[in-house]
C-alpha cells in the first residue's frame, strides 16, 4: 500500500547486488534489516536483508554506508517477518535522536559514531518503512513487535566491544514518537533545532525529501490544511517546519523531550551527554571528536559556516510565520 510514495520507491532501490535466497534458520548475523514491504498476494510481511560483514556505519547518514559497500560484496536477502536468527546480543537503545532538520544532528551522531564503543544508526531506511507498515496494518501490536525486533537488529554488536546504542531518526519522526515509544517505553530522547530562517536557507540550497509534496506517506508527516501552491516549495517547506515545532513542542511539554538548541553543540556532546550515557572516551578519542567537530558534518571538509542568509524569494516572511514554533522551544528549554 505504501509503494506509490517516493521515499519507498527509493528503498528498494538499496536491494541491488547478488541475490541469496533466505532458507529457515539461515544466520543473519552481520545482516542488516533495510526496508520492510507487504505482500498483498499473500497478506505476509517481509524484510529485505543486507549483508554488511564487518563495515561499520561511520558515515552520515545509513545510506552511505550502503553505499560505500563494494559492489562485489553486496549480498540481499528477503525474509519473512519473524526471521531474526542469530542477532540476540542487539544494544537496546541509549537514546533515539529527533531533530527539526539541518541543525547539527548529524554532527552529534557522526562524533558518537567515531567511538569504537558507539554503534550509531543515522536515518534508517527500515524505520520509515516500519511506521508506514504500522499505519497501513490492521496489526498493530504485531508492527510494534516487528519494529523492536528490527531496532534490536540495527543494534547488533559487531566486535565485542560496542556497548551503546543510538538512532537519529529522519525529521518527520517526530511525529511517530509515541508509537516508537510503545517499542522501547523508557528511552531517553533527545530534540535538535535551529532558527527557521537558516533551516529555511538550507532546505533552498538542498531540499530534503519532506520538503517535496508527495514523498513521504501522510500519515508520517501529517500536516494542516493549507492553500500553498503545488509550485511554492518555500511556502511548503515553511509549513513542514511549523508542523515538526509543533509536534516537538507538545512532547517536550509532555516530558518527553530533551531539547537541544543547534548553539549548544558541540558543547553539549562533552560537558553533559557523554558522562549522562556513561560513555568514557580514551584521551585519544577525544581529541579525535573534537577535531572532527570542526569538520562538516554531511561532507568532512573543514566546516567554515553556512553560506550568507538572502531576504530573496520572501523567505523571512516565511521564517516569521515559523518563528513562533522555535521561540515556545527556547522557552520551554529554559524553563
Amino acid at each position: 500500500m505504501s509503494a506509490p510514495y517516493g521515499l519507498a520507491r527509493q528503498e528498494r532501490l538499496l536491494a541491488r547486488g547478488d541475490a541469496v535466497a533466505w532458507q529457515e534458520g539461515m544466520a543473519l548475523r552481520h545482516w542488516y534489516p533495510v526496508y520492510a514491504e507487504h505482500a498483498a498476494q499473500t497478506d505476509q510481511v517481509s524484510l529485505c536483508w543486507r549483508d554488511l560483514g564487518q563495515l561499520r556505519f561511520t558515515d552520515s547518514f545509513f545510506v552511505n554506508t550502503l553505499a560505500r559497500q563494494p559492489q562485489e560484496e553486496r549480498r540481499f536477502c528477503h525474509a519473512p517477518a519473524g526471521a531474526f536468527t542469530g542477532l540476540d546480543d542487539g544494544l537496546a537503545p541509549d537514546a533515539f535522536i529527533f531533530h527539526i532538520s539541518r541543525c547539527g544532528s548529524t554532527l552529534l551522531s557522526q562524533l558518537l559514531a567515531s567511538l569504537p564503543q558507539c554503534v550509531v544508526m543515522s536515518e534508517p531506511t527500515v524505520i520509515d518503512s516500519l511506521l508506514r507498515l504500522y499505519h497501513d496494518s490492521a496489526d498493530r501490536a504485531a508492527s510494534i513487535a516487528l519494529l523492536r525486533q528490527s531496532i534490536l537488529a540495527l543494534g547488533q554488536r559487531r566486535s565485542g566491544e560496542e556497548t551503546h546504542f543510538f538512532i537519529k531518526f529522519d525529521c518527520w519522526h517526530i511525529h511517530s514518537l509515541d508509537v516508537l515509544k510503545q517499542a522501547f517505553p523508557h528511552t531517553p530522547c533527545l530534540f535538535l533545532y535551529r532558527e527557521p530562517q537558516a533551516v529555511l536557507a538550507s532546505h533552498r540550497r538542498q531540499r530534503g525529501p519532506q520538503m517535496v509534496p508527495g514523498m513521504l506517506h501522510p500519515a508520517l508527516l501529517p500536516l494542516p490544511a493549507h492553500a500553498v501552491a503545488p509550485g511554492d516549495l518555500d511556502g511548503y517547506t515553511g509549513i513542514v517546519l511549523s508542523s515538526l515545532f509543533d509536534a516537538a513542542r507538545a512532547h517536550a511539554a509532555a516530558g518527553k523531550l530533551e531539547l537541544i538548541n543547534y548553539h549548544q553543540l558541540p558543547g553539549i556532546l562533552f560537558s553533559d551527554l557523554l558522562q549522562r550515557f556513561g560513555i568514557v572516551p580514551t584521551d585519544s578519542q577525544l581529541q579525535a571528536m573534537r577535531e572532527r567537530g570542526g569538520m562538516h558534518a554531511k561532507y568532512g571538509t573543514a566546516y567554515t559556516g553556512d553560506p550568507q542568509i538572502t531576504a530573496a524569494g520572501g523567505l523571512p516572511a516565511i521564517a516569521a510565520r515559523v518563528q513562533p514554533g522555535y521561540l515556545a522551544l527556547e522557552a520551554l528549554r529554559a524553563a
